[in-house]
């Protein structure tokens, strides 16, 4: 019975480690001091959809807030696309839910501003300075 016991115990912390693991795990990556081709096309996006028109360069803030830190210390990754598709009432921030590039990128800009919030990256060009401040 104490075998049985150890066992099971042993598999239930074995699952919470790998459980928590993969809860700190992000959606981008920095490999040989390169950010990934993910968080490279949501900078794409995040410039290609005209998101710094409020948000400023890199998402810094301007009349619309800092997505790197909403994004790290305010919203959810729901809450993020919510906002992003359908709009925030009583806000400039409009919908972008008809515009397929941003819409088909979500995860990729979601990536990316998590970078920029984690502080992985600076608000500079991604392709001439990968890990720029």
């Amino acid at each position: 019975m104490n075998n049985l016991i150890k066992s099971i115990a042993i598999g239930v912390v074995t699952s919470m480690i790998s459980f928590s693991a993969f809860a700190d795990e992000k959606p981008y990556q920095v490999v040989d001091g390169a950010i990934s081709a993910n968080a490279v096309e949501g900078w794409k996006t995040y410039n290609g959809g005209g998101c710094g028109a409020c948000h400023g360069k890199g998402g810094i803030g301007a009349v619309g807030p800092n997505l790197g830190q909403s994004v790290t210390q305010k919203l959810s990754k729901d809450e993020f696309v919510n906002i992003v598709a359908n709009g925030k009432s009583g806000t400039m921030m409009r919908p972008h839910k008809t515009n397929k590039r941003v819409m088909d990128n979500m995860d990729n800009l979601y990536a990316y501003l998590l970078a920029r919030g984690d502080d992985v990256l600076g608000p500079g060009n991604l392709i001439k300075m990968p890990l720029g401040k």
